[in-house]
């Protein structure tokens, strides 16, 4: 009789353990870049994708002011009412990025490291989330692993809404 108990136990135990793991949090040791002196005079190309032109502005600011991050690039962040977009701007050769999706929430804080393309966004609405900076994507990074894809866009292009 008491063999099946522990068996049994053992079960609940092993189950257990694997319910209760921890999710791996990503380290920005984990996705390391290269720095490279740059200059933030650089002329920020505005239409270098569909969601650039509509923030030209903005991107010119990250250039003078955002916080070092990836190596050579800025990035800065603004609220779009409920949620926040970031922008990305290449510090080499003035190509920027426009996130097409929420990136937090307007209370998010943003962590970046100028050796490291990882983005860190901690927010009340969302909880924490990672992002992997490739040079041309974010992309979200859940239980340990890098998603394929960037989300799907949650705002119109500069076209799109000129259209309508």
């Amino acid at each position: 009789m008491k063999h099946p108990l522990n068996l049994t136990i053992i079960c609940i135990l092993v189950h257990g353990a694997n319910t209760f793991a921890q999710h791996r949090v990503p380290k920005f040791s984990d996705y390391p870049a290269r720095i490279i002196p740059t200059r933030r005079s650089v002329k920020v190309r505005t239409h270098s994708t569909p969601y650039t032109s509509c923030f030209r502005t903005r991107l010119r600011e990250t250039a003078a002011d955002g916080q070092l991050f990836a190596g050579h690039y800025a990035l800065g962040n603004w609220g779009c009412g409920t949620c926040v977009q970031v922008g990305i701007v290449d510090l080499l050769t003035g190509r920027s990025y426009a996130s097409p999706f929420m990136v937090g929430s307007p209370a998010g804080v943003y962590k970046v490291r100028s050796n490291s393309r990882l983005l860190v966004v901690e927010g009340d609405d969302y909880g924490t989330l990672y992002f992997l900076w490739t040079g041309r994507h974010l992309l979200p990074i859940s239980n340990g692993r890098v998603q394929r894809r960037e989300p799907e866009p949650t705002f119109r292009t500069c076209a799109e809404a000129a259209r309508s």
